[in-house]
């Protein structure tokens, strides 16, 4: 890995590869969900979605074709607490490619017929996590746990928000963005840095700096356990039991990723075991920890039948005092470390996804190099850590969101 600044003290990290001639280049910006607000919700999506529609160089058509003659993707994806503009391409094209991403991170049209027609495209993707009986159940736990964060709706926003959202709002919001007090460009593949810094510093050396990103103040302030029933129109029911977590940036987080992986990461996790194998209960049961800048949640998932609810949760409060109130052993220790190094491994064969973990990293304040340690901090965890982190988050107040079936 190496990093360097341009002119314009944007910071560019650069792990460079050998073999296949392939390049990936994104521009990331940590003005995404956690910055908007209830009113402006989504806007970061619907802009970061219009920036590779068109640009005031080129149209939709334009664009598109120019991306495909060199044989690249150009795309767009928001997250929480970062979002980024991405291309992959073949790298004799470097210099092309490095045109285009510029232009469509300088240059966004805002075309207002596009406006409208994305608009439409992000409200038919909201009514679809409608249809999804997890997306039903997590957006509830969000919405509650949440509360008036910007982490208590999806990323996609409301229907109300996104309606409201103007031309003036959405250059406004590029404006901050992407300028150069903000930006962040992470490429992996086979270029040498020569090609790369020149490139770059024609492209990327003239985006002007602007307002720095500001973070949110805000925290979760759950005061006492409940559960929230939701009607649903399913089949079948859902529960999502879930409590307080630390953020990215604590000594605890690896100690949760573990955690996670023995109680529902796999095949043999313990929520799987008891739940699904041994009782019946259960069609998919999991435990997820996301890594976010800011208060995180712990939550306990399982698909089931509604008759199975009740005794559902009692052996989810069974299984969580047993991890309570015993160490893991050894081999399910080491076993499951194995599991998390074998899926980390695999998601990091592409340059696609090492420049994403780079930049991401980067942007959300743990280093790029954090990507390389993560792996450390895992084969650190011990027994006791599990059992003394679990007791800490175990203990706090609950939420339980159960999505039961429409009453015939």
């Amino acid at each position: 890995m190496e990093e360097f600044r341009l002119k314009n003290n944007i910071k560019v990290i650069f792990d460079q590869t050998n073999g296949i001639g392939v390049v990936s280049m994104k521009v990331f910006t940590p003005v995404a969900a956690v910055s908007e607000t209830k009113e402006n919700a989504g806007i970061s999506v619907l802009a970061a979605n219009l920036m590779v529609k068109s640009t005031k160089n080129r149209s939709s058509e334009i664009l598109a074709r120019d991306a495909d003659n060199i044989g690249a993707d150009l795309s767009a994806s928001v997250d929480y607490d970062a979002q980024h503009i991405n291309i992959s391409f073949l790298s004799e094209y470097f210099d092309k490619a490095a045109e285009i991403l510029s232009d469509a991170v300088k240059n966004p049209a805002f075309n207002d017929d596009e406006i409208i027609a994305e608009k439409k495209n992000i409200i038919a993707g909201l009514n679809a996590r409608k249809d999804s009986i997890f997306n039903t159940a997590i957006d509830n736990f969000t919405l509650d746990f949440y509360k008036n964060t910007p982490y208590a709706l999806t990323v996609l926003g409301s229907e109300e928000s996104l309606n409201a959202v103007t031309r003036i709002q959405l250059e406004a919001w590029h404006k901050y963005s992407f300028n150069s007090s903000n930006i962040l460009i992470s490429v992996s593949g086979n270029i040498d840095k020569k090609t790369l810094k020149n490139s770059l510093e024609k492209y990327f050396g003239d985006i002007e700096s602007g307002d720095k990103f500001k973070d949110s103040d805000f925290g979760v302030d759950n005061k006492e356990s409940k559960t929230v029933n939701v009607k649903g129109k399913f089949n079948q029911a859902y529960i999502m039991k879930g409590f307080p977590a630390p953020n990215l940036k604590s000594k605890d987080a690896a100690v949760l990723k573990v955690a996670g992986a023995v109680l529902g990461g796999r095949m043999t996790s313990r929520l799987f075991t008891e739940l699904r194998e041994k009782l019946g209960l259960a069609y998919e049961v999991s435990a997820i920890y996301p890594s976010r800048t800011h208060e995180s949640y712990f939550i306990i998932y399982i698909g089931l039948d509604k008759k199975n609810i009740d005794l559902t949760l009692r052996k989810i409060d069974e299984i969580l005092k047993d991890i309570c109130s015993n160490e893991v052993d050894e081999q399910e220790l080491k076993d499951t470390k194995t599991y998390i190094k074998g899926l980390y491994i695999m998601d990091r064969q592409t340059v696609g996804r090492k420049s994403f973990y780079y930049g991401w990293r980067e942007t959300v304040g743990q280093g790029y190099g954090y990507d390389n340690k993560y792996l450390e901090d895992i084969e650190k965890v011990s027994s006791k850590d599990i059992l003394d982190t679990l007791n800490k988050i175990f203990k706090q107040n609950s939420l339980t969101i159960i999505v039961r079936p429409d009453e015939k």
